[in-house]
């Protein structure tokens, strides 16, 4: 008789032991002893017994289904290496018995007399049991944890779990992260930035997730409405809150604040209409609040005069106005002081090269590593009809099981990385030289709609009337004018902000237009 063998671990630690070695070697055993002949093996590496996320299970049932095979029966080791509740074991046994196939256990007595059959009932029913009792002190062992203040699962971004074993000591401080994060709910609980104002200075700071790809709108939205950084652990099957005894990164009352500004407010940033006369609208803040100030006229005897204003209700200095030239003279001596250092230029410039070739090979084995994921999950999708179609497993296990893998096939498509960053070319290095190289003759030269957009991209979160020389520069002035690191610190610089570094070049080219006005910007140079 022409038999298979079947082979489970649930943990990915047991493959390192000599549990599957063992069952293998069980079961082939007694197919030597009843002279059976073993015409393939089946073996799930580190899978659970779900029945729908087990591939060689399907393939099994497959395999067993054709008849060029002619298996007779299917040899496991125990009957909850094959399944782990009632329902999942008697669908898979009657897709198996339509083939012809029986199953086998090594180590139990099953027979299809009735002795033998109460035996098989009872045995799966007890392989539930110590399912569901392993989920039941899972779930329990959580829930003390989190009653002890220790949180069980991944930190949130700004901490890392302790350094070695279980989780038995609470999270720490993440020294890279922790106090941006922190000044991050600062600035926001003051009221005076808007979340995408706090996104873009965290990527000013090259503050990045754990994965290291750049953070989204959504990310800051779950920080800030994440009850951990105000030392809150939350258990989520029953609702209820415990003392966390890790670091909080702000007070109760810090927290409480954000989540009324998140309550009563979009914080998208207010439309505002682009003016020639106001390039600094939107970007430029008032000195007494830090709110962004907003720009109109005044009439006089013979002319109309520009001024910034601040109208918020809490301002002490509220309508007060700043003359808008005595504004663009303050911003444009800035921009005059700012120039890339002749030595940083050439060795960032190399280092990006360098890093986007190392992206590319990274990126095309993680795209080939996503497509055969995704080829596996529409396989056992096409796998799932076909048994639905036999009538192997019920309707309610095939919607269940649709769905799972609906999900992680979902799940793969969102995840999907970032396109690979085409390389700089020699005439946007040259370019963006000299854009850079004078950035108060490259504002004059950028068209009046381009300059909100010039702007910000320089200043992310704006910068204060009065005290514009300590404003949060963007990224490319971070990296080009900063003092001379030392090549460990450029290459890890340029590496944490690889796709956000070249995208601001980009970006810069294509807002200053320099192939149109680069003719301008060096006359001003000169």
């Amino acid at each position: 008789m022409n038999v298979v063998i079947y082979c489970r671990v649930s943990s990915r630690d047991q493959l390192e032991g000599t549990s599957l070695a063992s069952q293998e070697t069980a079961c082939r055993d007694y197919a030597a002893t009843h002279h059976m002949t073993v015409v393939r093996t089946f073996i799930e590496e580190g899978e659970s017994a779900k029945f729908a996320d087990r591939t060689k299970l399907l393939e099994l049932l497959a395999f067993c289904k054709s008849k060029a095979t002619a298996v007779g029966a299917l040899i496991v080791w125990k009957v909850d290496r094959f399944a782990r509740n009632i329902e999942d074991h008697y669908q898979v046994k009657a897709a198996l018995r339509k083939a012809g196939v029986n199953i086998v256990s090594v180590t139990e007595p099953i027979q299809s007399d009735p002795n033998g059959k109460l035996l098989e009932a009872i045995l799966a029913g007890f392989a539930q049991f110590d399912n569901d009792i392993r989920a039941m002190r899972t779930v329990q062992g959580m829930q003390q944890r989190l009653r002890d203040g220790i949180f069980p699962w991944k930190p949130p971004l700004g901490y890392l779990p302790p350094k070695r074993g279980k989780k038995t000591e609470a999270d720490r401080a993440d020294p890279a992260t922790f106090d941006l994060l922190r000044e991050a709910w600062r600035l926001f609980a003051a009221g005076t930035y808007n979340k995408a104002d706090i996104l873009r200075l965290l990527r000013t700071w090259g503050v990045i997730t754990a994965r290291g790809k750049p953070l989204s709108p959504q990310s800051i939205d779950h920080t800030f409405r994440n009850s951990y950084y105000a030392g809150i652990l939350r258990d989520p099957w029953s609702g209820t809150e415990f003392p966390g005894k890790h670091v909080p990164m702000v007070t109760l009352e810090e927290f409480s604040a954000v989540q009324r500004l998140l309550g009563r407010r979009s914080n998208a940033r207010p439309h505002a209409d682009v003016h020639p006369a106001f390039p600094l609208r939107g970007l430029v803040r008032c000195p007494s609040c830090g709110s962004c100030l907003t720009a109109g006229f005044a009439r006089g005897r013979r002319q109309r005069y520009g001024y910034y204003q601040c109208f918020q209700k809490t301002c002490a200095t509220r309508t007060r106005s700043y003359p808008a030239q005595l504004v663009h003279d303050e911003f444009e001596a800035f921009l005059s002081t700012l120039a890339p250092q002749p030595y940083l230029t050439e060795p960032v410039i190399g280092e990006i090269s360098a890093a986007l070739a190392a992206d590319t090979g990274a990126a095309q084995g993680a795209r080939a590593s996503r497509e055969a994921a995704q080829r596996r999950l529409q396989q056992q999708m096409a796998e799932l009809i076909s048994l639905r179609t036999q009538q192997a497993i019920s309707h309610e296990e095939f919607i269940e099981q649709r769905q799972r893998l609906g999900i992680s096939l979902d799940r793969l498509r969102q995840n999907e990385p970032a396109g690979i960053t085409d390389p700089l070319t020699a005439d946007e290095v040259a370019q963006a030289r000299g854009a850079l190289s004078n950035l108060s003759g490259t504002w004059k030269a950028t068209p009046p709609e381009e300059r909100r957009a010039l702007g910000s991209l320089l200043f992310p979160v704006g910068c204060v009337y009065g005290r514009i020389r300590t404003a949060d520069c963007g990224l490319l002035i971070r990296v080009f004018t900063q003092p001379e690191p030392s090549k460990t610190d450029l290459a890890a610089l340029v590496k944490n902000n690889l796709n956000t570094l070249v995208g601001d070049i980009r970006r810069l080219l294509a807002i200053t237009r320099v192939g149109r006005i680069g003719l301008q910007v060096d006359s001003d140079a000169a």
